[in-house]
């Protein structure tokens, strides 16, 4: 983090070593930093100034010192399906927003999703457009990129694919909120992509008897294999349960617990995980798209 002189705002900076840098991962860069530099919305992480060095880059961002939205939930004093609801909201408009200015996020996941401050009614925001790109309407992505756990099906199936992916990551983070775990896992990458193309996933009970039938038909209208039939945006956001005065403020603490294990576990994995995961979640694809 940087401290900017003149206001004495706190910043944090974020530094790429360039000369390990193939090209297209300048191309990368640059288009993140392109897309940053056009974004305004209250829910997106804001970019203040970008230096450019022949050695190094530097971009300085909006510091977002509230963590991450699971650290957030497991610290709750209540939680309820009305807080999840209230969450995912200004999320999912600010994904609305990327889209109508032709941008799509590609890497939608809670560790993504940060906090301003440490204060109790703090604005969350989309962090990370390294995955980002600029798809204008009617044209598709290729490129085989994201978390697994995450991962559109289109993506994996490699027909070409377009804004529904974020819409299928919201559905795989909301459905984690209400659950503490998420709808398609299996250790194995290979497995685990072939589970997201089918698209088969339940609500298992007695864990999702007290979860109201509003919610399970949001998750169900979003985690639709076939992008076309996938609820868009604005039915999302019309949705009762993210708009109702009806949605359920029953505690729900076992969900919070599995949270909390959940978020432990991923945490230990990311940590004993390098970039060796990500070349083979790429091989995986390769080998499944072929």
């Amino acid at each position: 983090s940087g401290v900017n002189k003149v206001t004495g705002e706190e910043v944090a900076i974020k530094i790429i070593d360039r000369k390990e840098m193939q090209e297209d991962d300048e191309v990368a860069l640059r288009t993140e930093v392109e897309i940053l530099s056009g974004i305004d919305h209250p829910n997106v992480v804001k970019m203040y100034e970008v230096f450019d060095e022949p050695d190094y880059l530097y971009i300085v961002l909006e510091l977002m010192s509230g963590g991450e939205l699971f650290d957030r939930i497991v610290e709750k004093e209540s939680y309820s399906e009305k807080e999840a609801a209230d969450t995912i909201s200004p999320i999912v408009d600010a994904i609305r927003y990327c889209h109508e200015n032709g941008i799509i996020h590609r890497d939608l996941k809670p560790e993504n999703l940060l906090y301003e401050t440490k204060e109790e009614g703090a604005v969350i925001k989309i962090s990370d457009f390294g995955l980002a790109r600029f798809l204008p309407n009617d044209n598709f992505a290729t490129t085989a990129c994201g978390t697994p756990g995450y991962v559109a099906p289109e993506i994996i199936s490699g027909k070409g694919y377009g804004a529904p992916v974020d819409i299928w990551s919201i559905g795989i983070t909301l459905y984690i909120l209400l659950w503490g775990f998420p709808p398609f896992y299996n250790e194995d990458n290979a497995e685990l992509f072939e589970e997201i193309k089918k698209g088969d996933f339940e609500f298992p009970s007695p864990y999702w008897d007290d979860i109201s039938d509003m919610a399970k038909d949001l998750i169900s209208k979003i985690l639709v294999v076939k992008p076309s039939e996938r609820l868009d945006i604005e039915g999302i956001m019309a949705h009762p349960w993210i708009t109702g005065e009806d949605t359920p403020r029953t505690e729900l603490a076992e969900v919070k617990e599995k949270i909390k294990k959940y978020n432990a576990a991923r945490k230990l994995k990311k940590a004993t995980l390098s970039i060796m995961a990500a070349n083979r979640f790429k091989n995986v694809l390769k080998h499944l798209t072929k």
